[in-house]
């Protein structure tokens, strides 16, 4: 049985929410296929999806033109994506706060394991919203070899390509799906003080990336956007 337009569709759908597995069963069972030939048929698709989105991407960054003026934005993630994050704060605390109310009825390891993994996770979590609060406050301008930081729209620092010692850019990702990575900024001076760390966008990217490599910066590029 062949898959109908609306089956494809379904079909993009769910790989764009990462649901590859979901994605095999899917084809598996529209088509009669074998779990080995749906999941060819998923690895094939997934592999064009990502030649034509290479593509596109390809013929954006050529229409990209470096100007001796421009500004670079931080990516804010959207304000759903910082309420997942409280969310899961949430969750994370009420799960420790019973797992501490076992503890003191019960003292086992198995309890102490699991509350220090769930206070690591908190942590973590809770860390990394910092970190994203904090990154939404920064902006960039540029003018020739001078790059001004603003924390706040306030001017915290102004430095030029020479007092560099290194930029990096490596991703985070911001969801599961095909082609969701966010770069992420980092600048540092001859002290190998840090000096900005920003999310920015894919395009801000491939801008900054021509721009230091005009000036001769050196590049630590972790970011691959595939």
């Amino acid at each position: 049985m062949e898959l109908l337009e609306k089956d494809e569709e379904y079909i993009s759908s769910l790989l764009k929410q990462g649901k590859k597995v979901e994605a095999i069963a899917f084809v598996k069972d529209k088509t009669g296929m074998s779990l080995i030939e749906a999941k060819d048929y998923i690895e094939k698709l997934i592999l064009e999806k990502n030649i034509h989105l290479l593509d596109k991407r390809s013929q954006e960054i050529e229409k990209i033109e470096l100007s001796d003026k421009f500004e670079i934005k931080s990516l804010r993630i959207n304000s759903w994506g910082l309420f997942l994050y409280i969310i899961f704060f949430i969750i994370l605390i009420f799960i420790l706060f019973s797992l501490i109310s076992i503890l003191l009825k019960e003292l086992t390891y198995k309890h102490i394991f699991y509350s220090i993994i769930f206070i690591g996770a908190i942590i973590f979590n809770y860390y990394n919203f910092l970190k994203e609060l904090k990154s939404r406050k920064y902006l960039l301008t540029v003018s020739g070899k001078t790059i001004k930081i603003y924390y706040e729209n306030n001017e915290k620092e102004a430095i030029t390509t020479d007092n560099i010692s290194q930029v990096r850019f490596y991703v985070i990702d911001s969801g599961r799906g095909i082609g969701k990575k966010n770069p992420t900024l980092q600048i540092f001076e001859n002290k190998e003080k840090m000096l900005v760390e920003m999310t920015i966008s894919a395009n801000d990217y491939y801008l900054l990336k021509k721009y230091f490599e005009k000036y001769k910066v050196r590049i630590d590029n972790q970011y691959k956007e595939f």
